[in-house]
């Protein structure tokens, strides 16, 4: 893992990474970042092997995100956890869709997220973690500040909530189920996807018009709120670039699929 980090000098975007270890992974402690292209992690094995980020910041740039697509996960007794980041995103200032956090999870269990952060990361119409079909997922200790999307005033925000609503409430944890269309439509179609089919984008590998709707998902302990600080990148450029929507992002629901997810939440700050 370090071998490959340090070829890229610390600017991942464009690269793509496969994790199907029996064992944890630790990225080594460093600011990270993610430009002129995406970074794109696979996940696709079922150990419970950690991934920790060790603590690390990424700053992702106005042309590049940061994906997760996971199929993974681990055993009652051994949850896969994915933990210690800081991502500083530049979604405001940027079109809609770049400048990202996202995690696309496709059937996958037992998963245990824990001391994330999110700053100006999250898309307006995306979702941090978009949930299809998925089984005993924990939320611990996030930290998610700020949404939105570029140029957008009071008024263009009626208009878009007019026209397209789930812009405007896309939640940063979305739950939902595995058929066609669950992703959006921002589906990738690059060889080696995991998740979606590559003819068509949107709809997931093994999508099921009757798949159950996520369930058993703990939210606790987290903070969602605005965000006014410098965007991801402004801390690449070493300039003072400033998230330009501040609003909150909703936090956490469904509205589609089939059946009622079984959501926890508790000690929480929206």
């Amino acid at each position: 893992m370090e071998k490959v980090l340090k070829s890229h000098r610390n600017n991942l975007g464009g690269l793509t990474l496969t994790i199907d270890n029996p064992s944890s992974i630790v990225f080594p402690q460093k600011v990270y970042k993610v430009t002129e292209g995406n970074l794109v992690i696979n996940l696709v094995g079922s150990s419970g092997a950690d991934i920790d980020f060790n603590n690390s910041t990424f700053y992702i740039g106005i042309t590049g995100n940061f994906l997760i697509r996971m199929i993974s996960g681990g055993e009652s007794s051994n949850y896969e956890t994915i933990k210690n980041a800081s991502f500083y995103g530049s979604a405001s200032n940027t079109e809609e869709g770049k400048g990202r956090f996202g995690l696309n999870a496709l059937k996958a269990h037992n998963v245990h997220f824990e001391y994330l952060s999110f700053y100006d990361a999250q898309s307006m119409g995306y979702h941090l973690f978009d949930l299809a079909a998925v089984d005993n997922f924990i939320f611990n200790d996030l930290e998610v500040r700020g949404f939105g999307k570029a140029g957008l005033s009071s008024l263009d925000r009626d208009r878009l909530y007019k026209s397209n609503p789930h812009a405007l409430y896309s939640e940063a944890i979305q739950v939902d189920s595995a058929y066609e269309g669950c992703f959006g439509t921002y589906g990738f179609s690059d060889s080696t996807n995991i998740i979606f089919n590559k003819e068509k984008k949107g709809l997931p590998k093994n999508a099921d018009s009757k798949s159950k709707i996520s369930t058993n998902i703990t939210l606790k302990n987290s903070y969602f709120g605005p965000y006014t600080g410098v965007i991801g990148q402004g801390k690449i450029d070493n300039e003072r670039y400033m998230a330009r929507q501040y609003f909150s992002a909703t936090a956490i629901g469904s509205h589609s699929g089939t059946g009622t997810p079984k959501v926890t939440i508790m000690d929480n700050t929206f």
